[in-house]
């Protein structure tokens, strides 16, 4: 019951794209090396919350990226993530709207330019990306093969000099368009980067808001292709 009465609570969310959009970014201000490649893979959930602050889980993904250094300043990564929906999620769904019978599995595709402005410190980037259900189950009939998003970014870092930590903000706005309407919404996360070295290798852990709560965690392994 509580955990239907936060999901009413939200519905006119949950109503425009019936999922979180991806909010984490698992990055940093810094841009790759010229030459350099960077292979990432992620986890991350998402969850919805209320006035009282209790939560339900809605989705977890699961994803990968590759990334590549064009220039010291520009990276250019394209990256995939597996939105999974929570049965419990998909159940009371169902009650709330019986038009649209399960909730489906969706795909996210993304490709994201980022141009770093002051080194190691201030980036941005103009990601596009597309969502996509990966059944039928959706009233297809009405539309909903999946949405578009433009998610612009700003990369703030701090403590980078020291090449075994550093701290992230990344402020952002998702605009979601598709055939069942659209969305505005800002959002905000907070990540941290830890390595032995940040130029080769590195943890991120991450969390979020977006009107969903968001953590994940990144792991990412950089090659260098240019001696």
């Amino acid at each position: 019951m509580k955990t239907k009465l936060v999901l009413l609570g939200l519905m006119s969310i949950l109503m425009a794209g019936c999922f979180a959009p991806v909010n984490l970014s698992f990055d940093s201000a810094k841009t790759l090396n010229k030459g350099q490649i960077e292979v990432q893979g992620m986890y991350s959930r998402y969850d919805v919350t209320n006035d009282t602050l209790a939560t339900a889980l809605i989705n977890q993904n699961y994803g990968i990226s590759v990334g590549y250094g064009f220039t010291d300043k520009y990276t250019l990564k394209a990256r995939y993530e597996y939105i999974d929906p929570t049965i419990t999620f998909q159940k009371i769904f169902d009650e709330i709207n019986e038009e649209f019978n399960e909730m489906n599995s969706m795909s996210y595709f993304e490709i994201n330019n980022k141009l770093m402005l002051i080194d190691n410190t201030l980036s941005i980037s103009l990601p596009l990306g597309a969502y996509f259900y990966n059944t039928k189950a959706i009233d297809i009939k009405n539309g909903g093969m999946g949405w578009f998003s433009f998610d612009p970014r700003v990369y703030v870092t701090f403590f980078r000099s020291t090449n075994i930590f550093e701290l992230s903000v990344v402020p952002k706005l998702h605009v979601l368009f598709g055939t069942f309407g659209g969305y505005v919404t800002p959002g905000i996360s907070l990540g941290i980067g830890l390595s032995s070295d940040l130029d080769r290798w590195s943890i991120r852990p991450e969390i979020g808001y977006d009107k969903f709560l968001s953590f994940g965690i990144g792991a990412s392994v950089n090659f260098n292709t240019v001696k």
